[in-house]
């Protein structure tokens, strides 16, 4: 078997479907291939509902959250930890500004959580298991800057949010948004948060060769780590957009795509 590779691996869309099932026969073959290589999750989860996926594939390498805002190593306190975020004052403007079309908000500093206020439907984004939960005006309770926010908003208010950004505020902040069927979802986030600055980072922690950088994803937000890493493997169910700047196609999470896809790379029997 192949080793001293880097693996940088998305979780949702190419690891786990709705949240919470996850696909063991990949994970299986993911945890022996970690074992001579250098496994790492780049998620747009925090800690607290990673840590657990983390745990399975017994990993001993830093992890990326919250789509490269936060970077840091779960059991070496010696790796510097690197935080991005946005400012609190910012994001009370956003809200206040737009409460026509604005639903509901929350944003994390690390495992905290700070919610506008409560709504139990949209409790599977929030991954409540470990984490400190406020809710209330954000004036109040967000006294620190987050690692960005998510934003529940009226269907057919992306325009509105689009243009209010770039208006107030000029590039400082970007805007995404997520596919979902009851909500317009969005997330608002730093310019330089991305997942492939955060691996550009332990890939040189690490001095890993660029021809043995692999990235797997599904999502618009790992274009950025599939452009610094020499195999960019995409799966079946991927964002139109991200299968462009895939040298890999595999099958979709259901169908085993990253288990497909590592067995035959690493020339596993």
């Amino acid at each position: 078997m192949k080793k001293g590779y880097l693996i940088a691996i998305d979780l949702d869309g190419t690891l786990i479907q709705g949240f919470d099932n996850y696909d063991k026969l990949s994970f299986e073959l993911l945890s022996k291939i970690a074992k001579d290589n250098y496994v790492v999750i780049a998620t747009g989860r925090p800690l607290r509902s990673s840590k657990y996926y983390y745990d399975i594939l017994n990993l001993n390498t830093p992890i990326i959250n919250y789509n490269g805002a936060l970077v840091h190593h779960p059991k070496d306190p010696d790796f510097q930890k690197s935080m991005i975020t946005v400012d609190r004052n910012d994001v009370i403007k956003i809200l206040n500004d737009n409460l026509n079309v604005i639903n509901n908000i929350f944003c994390e500093v690390e495992d905290d959580i700070f919610l506008y206020k409560k709504q139990d439907e949209i409790n599977s984004y929030l991954h409540l298991d470990g984490g400190n939960l406020f809710i209330g005006d954000f004036q109040d309770i967000l006294k620190e800057n987050p690692n960005g926010a998510i934003v529940f908003s009226k269907v057919g208010s992306e325009e509105q949010l689009e243009k209010y950004l770039l208006k107030e505020f000029k590039g400082k902040l970007k805007i995404r948004f997520w596919d979902d069927a009851n909500y317009v979802v969005s997330e608002i986030y730093s310019p330089i948060t991305s997942k492939a600055n955060g691996l550009k980072r332990i890939i040189e922690y690490y001095n890993i060769p660029y021809e043995k950088t692999i990235s797997i994803g599904d999502g618009h937000n790992d274009i950025e780590m599939f452009n610094v890493t020499k195999y960019s493997v995409a799966m079946g169910n991927s964002h139109p957009m991200l299968l462009e700047h895939a040298t890999h196609i595999t099958k979709s999470v259901a169908e085993n795509g990253v288990y497909h896809f590592l067995k035959q790379f690493f020339e596993i029997k």
